[in-house]
């Protein structure tokens, strides 16, 4: 088992691998867990149930199913780590990340990988 700070070591290092096309995926799942509401309508929740049962899960969807679970079991003092060691990483997501936790979300899209 991973401890805490293992975990996020690793999804800093993959966000740091992730194209835009992925931080843009990424988006609406991470302001839906710090902003505890759904997000457009339970889109991502419903993105999150799908079964990959017909094709593998992309190592992109893979890494996404461990941050959930993962920050499931964080306290708030990590999450507030992991936030705001993921903001310093890249300005435009954080700015975008910001927007959506302050002013709710805008009907975008969630694009699979």
């Amino acid at each position: 088992m991973l401890s805490v700070d293992e975990q996020i070591r690793y999804l800093l290092q993959w966000f740091n691998e992730w194209s835009e096309l992925q931080r843009s995926d990424f988006l609406p799942i991470i302001s839906e867990k710090y902003s505890n509401k759904p997000y457009v309508n339970g889109i991502v929740n419903n993105i999150a149930n799908v079964s990959c049962q017909e094709k593998p899960m992309s190592l992109f969807q893979c890494r996404v199913k461990l941050f959930r679970e993962w920050f499931g079991q964080w306290n708030m003092e990590q999450r507030d780590i992991f936030l705001k060691r993921l903001m310093e990483i890249d300005d435009v997501f954080s700015e975008k990340l910001k927007h959506e936790l302050q002013n709710g979300t805008d009907n975008q899209e969630v694009l699979e990988d």
